[in-house]
């Protein structure tokens, strides 16, 4: 599923910039209130599979979703007209975040708490296999046609759907087996609890600066570094080809470590690694900053997967999970609106400026972390917790 969407829609801003004339602040717009949209159905999501079970949720999603993709490459392919992508796109993006919270919320019914990091970072490694595929075909496929690329997503789409059909089964009794219209009740009693809404607000923050990985860094890599759609590809197949070659040694390295230091730690590698981008001379020097970004999405990315999860009871992992989705999109909206934008305002004044603001975005998530930490159980924060031994049984003195 990420490789098929990787082929195409990080190359959606360079379409509409340079094949359709919009401005870069507008895209940046359009694209930071179409994740604004899909952040509802993060909340949305989370609360129906609780209700009606992962499986439909996801199956439901992925079809709907290869549908609106579909649609967006006939209207490329014909040069149609504007607002039917600006409709059709934030309507996919809605629907197709429907499949995040379920699916998280299925990784999290079938591990423990302390092997949660692990799960996650595996997942991690399957989607960054397809996030190192993607963009490099996508590069390629972008320099003859943009409507090709959306094709081909929607018939990888297509395929995920089958495939999940065939080899996704939920835990048996954990659904309430009736649909619960989501409401915003159930969300003011998970955000009640003071340290899952501390815990929500720093990962909008974090999710502010990962955002960046993707809109951002294209346009500033097309526009002030003056790299080819092939070699922003390729950065993005770095990023990706990483992930899976290191994801499970850098999560045996924070087995055992509170998830919360890890997560300051990836924080800190965010903050070098862009202001390192947005300094650099030439695309090796770039790369070289994508992978420091890269070694600090090796530790955040699972990390607040499995975090959420952690603090989530049992039956509400969906609810839970769904918030939590929700402050990270809004965080990466959020995100892609304030780069693009200090991209368009402040680069031509002094080109690094907007980075410096994405880094000290990403301290705040450090500190923000480690403060964190000090309010989780060691359960919650990823630590194993060996049970007391059983009381020795008494001698009974003889009578």
């Amino acid at each position: 599923m990420t490789a098929g969407y990787a082929i195409s829609f990080p190359f959606l801003a360079l379409y509409l910039s340079t094949q359709r004339g919009i401005p870069m602040a507008w895209v940046g717009v359009f694209l930071a209130g179409s994740m604004l949209v899909a952040s509802l159905a993060q909340f949305i999501g989370g609360e129906v599979s609780d209700a009606i079970g992962r499986r439909k949720v996801m199956l439901y999603s992925l079809a709907l979703r290869a549908l609106l993709i579909g649609v967006i490459a006939f209207i490329i392919y014909g040069g149609g007209a504007l607002w039917a992508i600006f409709i059709f796109h934030p309507l996919g993006m809605f629907i197709g975040s429907f499949f995040h919270p379920a699916a998280r919320s299925w990784v999290a019914d079938f591990t423990p708490p302390a092997g949660r990091m692990k799960a996650y970072g595996f997942l991690r490694m399957g989607n960054n296999a397809g996030w190192a595929l993607g963009p490099a075909l996508g590069g390629f496929l972008a320099e003859g046609s943009y409507s090709l690329m959306f094709f081909v997503t929607a018939l990888v789409f297509g395929v995920c759907t089958v495939i999940v059909s065939f080899a996704v089964k939920d835990v048996p009794g954990l659904a309430k087996g009736r649909f619960v219209s989501p409401g915003l009740a159930g969300a003011s009693v998970a955000l009640s609890n003071k340290v899952f809404l501390r815990f929500c607000i720093f990962s909008f923050t974090m999710s502010a600066v990962m955002s960046q990985l993707v809109v951002s860094s294209s346009l500033y890599s097309k526009t002030y570094l003056g790299f080819t759609e092939r070699e922003i590809g390729l950065l993005f197949s770095i990023n990706g080809l990483m992930v899976v070659v290191f994801q499970y040694f850098i999560t045996q390295l924070l087995e055992g470590r509170r998830i919360t230091a890890g997560l300051a730690a990836g924080a800190l590698c965010y903050a070098g690694g862009y202001l390192c981008f947005g300094y650099a001379p030439s695309f090796f020097f770039a790369a070289a900053a994508i992978v420091v970004v890269t070694f600090g999405e090796l530790a955040v990315s699972p990390g607040m997967q499995a975090l959420g999860a952690n603090m989530a009871p049992r039956t509400e992992k969906g609810r839970y999970l769904g918030i939590q989705g929700l402050f990270q999109q809004l965080g990466s909206s959020t995100g892609i609106l304030v780069g693009s934008n200090a991209i368009g305002l402040l680069s031509p004044i002094y080109r690094p400026a907007p980075w410096f603001i994405i880094a000290a975005l990403a301290v705040i998530s450090c500190l923000g972390f480690l403060s964190l930490g000090r309010r989780l159980s060691a359960e919650q924060d990823g630590l194993r917790v060996i049970p007391p031994p059983p009381a020795p049984e008494q001698a009974t003195e003889p009578v």
